[in-house]
């Protein structure tokens, strides 16, 4: 970890630390709650302090950097929207509406839900982005892929306590050391900041992320594997994306998971 690194994770690890209870107790008063899968009720959207120390902390490095400013102001927009979209989900979602199959059936149909706004504008961004941090038309689609897939992966994941985070910590891990660029690892080392303080939370099922936490967790390793890996690299990560997602239409991840002794064992690990 150089300076910069260093730096934005110390700025996010402090933001956070006056942040978490300030959110956490603004969520409870104004009584955006849920169910836990304890069906114990607790606060919802605590995702939205990734939102906002995750801004803050990246913009601090950028003007002290300069570095590839474009680039960075776009991730800084992509995580923005996706974390609105996503707290749009939290708070008026229809649960009826299950899957990427279901929402874009309810929307031939005329029926916008939630999920489906998400996906539109999930698509919508990572095409923006992908746009914007692209040499090629090839690299354009595997971008746009790669960002929309890492978005909703990690929400795929969030259905227990800490497991998506986990996913987010354990795939960030291997980017950084399959990327062939190091001058954006302050992308990720911001959020190790953000998560040194909230993951507590998540683990003990006090709090809940929601989707404006999983989007943004999501979209963050979708931008950064974009922006520091070759075409090989997103290829690889791109084929095991595209793997998982046909599975999840067809198996239960949780089930898969209870059913396997070392990732049961890593998936209750820390609650």
């Amino acid at each position: 970890m150089n300076f910069i690194g260093l730096l934005s994770f110390i700025i996010s690890m402090i933001l956070s630390f006056v942040g978490v209870p300030m959110i956490f107790n603004m969520l409870t008063r104004s009584k955006t709650l849920g169910l836990n899968y304890k069906k114990e009720e607790i606060p919802i959207c605590m995702g939205l302090l990734f939102v906002f120390v995750q801004t803050i902390s990246i913009s601090i490095i950028l003007f002290l950097t300069k570095a590839k400013a474009k680039y960075i102001i776009s991730y800084l927009f992509a995580l923005t929207l996706m974390g609105m979209v996503g707290l749009l989900d939290d708070l008026i979602g229809d649960k009826n509406v299950k899957g990427f199959k279901g929402h874009i059936k309810s929307f031939f149909e005329g029926v916008l839900t939630t999920g489906g706004i998400k996906a539109g504008i999930g698509f919508f961004i990572a095409l923006f982005i992908s746009i914007i941090i692209s040499k090629n038309p090839v690299d354009i689609i595997i971008n746009t892929l790669l960002i929309s897939l890492f978005t909703n992966l990690t929400n795929l994941f969030d259905l227990r306590p800490g497991r998506s985070i986990k996913v987010f910590i354990l795939l960030s891990i291997m980017m950084l050391f399959t990327g062939n660029v190091n001058e954006y690892n302050f992308l990720l080392y911001s959020f190790y900041g953000i998560l040194v303080v909230y993951f507590p939370l998540d683990l003990k099922a006090k709090a809940m992320m929601g989707d404006v936490g999983s989007n943004v967790l999501g979209i963050t390793l979708g931008v950064y594997c974009g922006l520091t890996h070759g075409l090989v690299g997103k290829s690889i990560y791109l084929f095991i994306l595209i793997v998982i997602h046909i599975m999840a239409e067809k198996i239960s991840f949780s089930k898969v998971i209870e059913n396997n002794k070392i990732l049961n064992f890593l998936d209750n690990l820390g609650r």
